[in-house]
This record gives C-alpha cells, structure tokens and sequence, in this order.
C-alpha cells in the first residue's frame, strides 16, 4: 500500500488508503503540527475521505495534495 510522508508549512501529511469491501480505496491523512517554540506537536486524522478511487496509489495521491492544500491555506478544517 503506497504510503505518502512529507513535511510541508509546519506540518507533516502522511497519506495512506484504505482498502473498502468491493475493492475500491479511501484515502485517509493525518496531520502533524510539528514541534517548535512554546508550541507542542498535536496530530489530526481525517479518515472518512471521498470519494473513493480505483487504487491504492490515486487514494493516496489524493490525501496527500488535500494535506498539503490544508497547510497552504491555513484551512479552518485543520484544528491543530
């Protein structure tokens, strides 16, 4: 299953999938606000993203530019 691990803006996205029954794939994140000055490292998942897609790779692929969109725009869906 691909894996996507990158830091970007503060954060680190990790991107995953999920395989659903009927063999189609969810793409799941996690978020990591990381550690710095007087600010503590706290995490957000998202794992019920839509839609689904076809392989494991295009879920993942998918995660992985939400995350970074989140970061880049200071998104009120990211709580951390």
């Amino acid at each position: 299953m691909p894996i996507y691990r990158a830091q970007h803006e503060g954060y680190l996205i990790e991107a995953t999938a999920f395989q659903l029954p009927g063999g189609l794939w969810q793409p799941r994140l996690m978020m990591t606000r990381l550690a710095h000055a007087g600010v503590l490292e706290k995490c957000q998942s998202f794992p019920g993203l839509s839609p689904a897609f076809h392989t494991a790779k295009a879920a993942a692929r998918f995660a992985a530019d939400l995350g970074r969109r989140l970061a880049d725009e200071h998104s009120s869906r990211l709580k951390i």
